[in-house]
């Protein structure tokens, strides 16, 4: 008498409350998106992240540089999904999207100097045929009361914040004056990679996103203009491949 397994026959049934995993999205769907239509926030709409995409197009892509900061995430392999999952294939296509970008970036640099070269000149009158002006005779100067004299504003700091990787600040607070950020990143390899933040209290960039202040991709050293009105701030940088870096904002006081 033979027997026979009494499931033979039936499919299988589903194990109940089992979910499959989400399929993960594209490296090269995000890098063309980032590459072509970034300025428009498509590549953070693609990846789930429509909060921040829509503060990118209305921004238009943070006047170009937040184009640029997400175009290096998505090369470095840094970019993630709205859930935090790394982008499918970049370990597979990483090296060919780095070399066509090169070559576009270096084709558009050589039709941009072109393009400025050739019309440099143009609307300027020759020296043989521009009309000569006569400057006007200068009225005597009125003698003015020497102003009194003021006391002058120097550099103040207001914080520092050291590190050689990512790394925030706590609040400070500016008043509105002329402010100054200086900073110094040090380091050497082939791959260096930095941006710094300056935000309102309150403002999280990992929800509401943000543009960089800096981006820097080589060790440097200087300083820039801070244009911010008066306020709480904090600094939130994000670095990768510096031995150390220093950031000191001023203020004139």
């Amino acid at each position: 008498m033979s027997t026979t397994n009494s499931y033979q026959g039936y499919p299988q049934q589903p194990m109940q409350g089992y979910a499959p995993p989400a399929p993960r999205k594209s490296f090269i769907a995000t890098w063309l998106f980032a590459l072509f239509l970034g300025v428009f926030g498509v590549d953070r709409f693609y990846l789930g992240k429509v909060g921040t995409g829509l503060l990118k197009l209305f921004t238009i892509g943070g006047l170009g540089v937040w184009v640029l900061v997400d175009l290096i995430l998505v090369l470095a392999g840094k970019q993630r999904d709205k859930s935090g999952a790394p982008l499918d294939g970049y370990d597979k296509s990483k090296t060919v999207a780095w070399i066509v970008t090169g070559v576009l970036i270096v084709i558009s640099a050589v039709f941009g100097q072109t393009s400025s070269g050739g019309t440099a000149g143009a609307g300027l009158p020759s020296p043989d045929t521009a009309p000569v002006q006569q400057a006007p005779a200068a009225a005597p100067a009125a003698k003015e009361a020497p102003a009194p004299a003021k006391q002058e504003k120097k550099w103040t700091k207001v914080t520092t914040l050291k590190g050689s990787n990512d790394k925030a600040s706590g609040v400070f607070e500016l008043t509105g004056a002329e402010a100054r950020l200086t900073y110094d990143f040090a380091g050497k390899g082939s791959f260096l990679l930095g941006s710094v933040y300056l935000e309102e209290e309150g403002v999280d960039l990992m929800t509401d996103g943000g543009i960089p202040l800096l981006m820097l991709d080589k060790a440097e050293k200087s300083s820039t203009a801070l244009h911010k009105k008066a306020g709480n701030y904090y600094l939130d940088v994000n670095a990768a491949g510096f031995a150390g870096w220093t950031i000191t904002v001023e203020e004139k006081r």
